[in-house]
């Protein structure tokens, strides 16, 4: 694929990105929030409300930030010619540049960067050491928000649209479609666009959801061998290759220190608000130096 073609498809994923948010808040505004307080469920309007915003938020905030906070370039950093010799550089073959462990070459960005994980067409950039918390936090939110759109709205959403009908279920978008779809053409008080894009909302939602959770579930489970997306790659390379058939993963140091490596905080508080409230990360280290089990 061009270049050209590559960046107006990056840029088409963000674009759905931020339409499927908008369209998740817009039918809260639009439809939701005005249901539960003409029919007087003050209640579900103030939790909704609360949780809502909070989920909104921080989906956006990390979206935001991993998008245009940079990945942590190799060629931005400053180090000393000792320095590099005393912390194991080697020369990348692509660029050229000198690159700390851990770094990697992006084939897309032209770059290596530090503690490279992979170049995500969803955000338009890499993720790298100095975003890889934000984009992990975007996937978290972005697939509570998916799940929390369709598991709460769908039965009011569709009072609200159906006239106090419920012609779906969770699931049935998926597993009857062809039954929803007449259902709802054949429905004597909405137009058919109207029921058809309401029907299209929940199965975007849905697909969303999955595709999401199935991602963060892979990046979590890499946080916790203490891996990055290409360690991953290159360690089943090696073990392809290998006579011991032995993962190496030298900086697997344990779940519970792998993830505190990762937010950079042992404390409960400090893990707490970094995962609650959405605040740029800012990197203790400039991600030349990483412990290795060898070293402990």
């Amino acid at each position: 694929m061009s270049g050209v073609a590559r960046q107006a498809l990056e840029k088409l994923c963000v674009i759905i990105t931020i339409v499927l948010v908008y369209e998740n808040a817009l039918v809260f505004y639009q439809h939701l929030f005005p249901y539960w307080w003409s029919h007087g469920f003050y209640r579900q309007f103030f939790f909704n409300l609360i949780v809502g915003h909070w989920l909104v938020i921080n989906t956006v905030m990390h979206y935001y930030f991993g998008i245009t906070k940079s990945p942590g370039f190799v060629a931005d950093l400053k180090i000393e010619k000792s320095t590099q010799d005393a912390l194991g550089y080697t020369k990348c073959l692509k660029c050229g540049v000198m690159k700390p462990p851990r770094a990697h070459h992006c084939k897309v960005c032209q770059k290596c960067v530090v503690r490279y994980d992979h170049h995500c067409p969803w955000i338009n950039n890499c993720v790298g050491y100095q975003n890889h918390v934000h984009f992990l936090l975007f996937c978290i939110y972005m697939a509570m928000i998916a799940a929390y759109a369709t598991i709460v709205g769908q039965q009011e959403f569709q009072l609200v649209m159906f006239h106090d009908q419920i012609l779906f279920r969770l699931l049935d978008p998926i597993l009857r479609p062809y039954d929803i779809t007449m259902a709802i053409l054949e429905h004597e008080t909405i137009g058919p666009i109207t029921g058809v894009l309401t029907l299209f909302l929940f199965l975007a939602n849905l697909v969303a959801m999955g595709l999401v959770l199935s991602l963060t579930i892979w990046q979590m489970s890499l946080i916790t061998k203490g891996q990055t997306c290409v360690e991953e790659k290159i360690d089943k390379s090696i073990m392809i290759n290998s006579v011991q058939q032995k993962q190496e993963r030298p900086y697997d140091l344990g779940c519970k220190l792998n993830w505190t490596t990762f937010f950079e905080t042992n404390r409960i508080s400090a893990l707490l608000i970094r995962l609650l409230i959405p605040f740029p990360f800012q990197p203790t280290h400039d991600g030349t130096k990483w412990i290795s089990k060898y070293d402990k």
